[in-house]
């Protein structure tokens, strides 16, 4: 962890992201389709609005783990000076 660095993991259970969809994830509008589901969830906008709301505030999102059962994202923000 870097000096003056906050960073925190979010994850979730699931059937994972599709190894071609990862670099696609924050793109807006983009959808995972999952194989086994006949319709796509969702609008696409949840993780590029969340990307873009970090970045707004100096910091970073990240696709950390991916894998079947398990997805996590790490956020990184700067921590604000007199602030532990």
């Amino acid at each position: 962890q870097e000096p003056n660095k906050t960073v925190f993991t979010i994850g979730n259970t699931g059937p994972g992201i599709p190894l071609d969809d990862e670099g696609k994830v924050f793109e807006r509008f983009y959808r995972v389709a999952l194989t086994n589901s006949p319709q796509v969830e969702g609008i696409g906008l949840g993780l590029s609005l969340a990307r873009e709301i970090v970045h707004a505030h100096g910091g970073e999102l990240l696709l950390k783990e991916n894998r079947p059962g398990w997805t996590s994202f790490q956020v990184a923000l700067k921590t604000m000076p007199g602030c532990s």
